[in-house]
């Protein structure tokens, strides 16, 4: 988290917004509803944050030439190579922490880390639809 609110604070985001240009940036049928599926964020709140990413100049908001009802969201490039030298340094540092296992510890670790995204996920199913019993 501290990582993500440092790189968003380099560009005068929110490390929330960064995420989201980052789902931008690499999601080119990225509509603000499934922005909002994949963050959890409420469709005001992906509104508020597209409109704060759209006057930064980080994406723009063009209607579907298939269906106008649709809006796609799209990273406008903008800060492109900034955005992958930063990333590009942050692969290379974990990268160079990777170096110190093999790749039976590896398969290890990275089978831990996917079973607790899993059970994340699973929890949080759960507290949304108990909270909306």
């Amino acid at each position: 988290m501290i990582m993500h609110q440092a790189i968003a604070a380099h560009f005068g985001l929110g490390p929330t917004d960064l995420k989201c240009l980052d789902l931008a940036r690499h999601e080119h049928e990225l509509t603000a509803g499934r922005l909002a599926e994949l963050t959890g964020l409420s469709t005001s709140a992906v509104t508020a944050l597209l409109d704060r990413l759209e006057r930064g100049g980080f994406v723009e908001r063009h209607r579907d030439a298939a269906d106008r009802r649709k809006v796609l969201v799209r990273s406008t490039g903008r800060h492109e190579a900034a955005l992958n030298e930063i990333f590009g340094r942050v692969a290379t540092a974990f990268g160079a922490v990777a170096d110190d296992y093999d790749d039976e510890q590896l398969d290890l670790i990275t089978g831990f880390v996917l079973k607790l995204n899993e059970t994340a996920k699973d929890f949080v199913a759960t507290l949304v639809r108990d909270l909306s019993d």
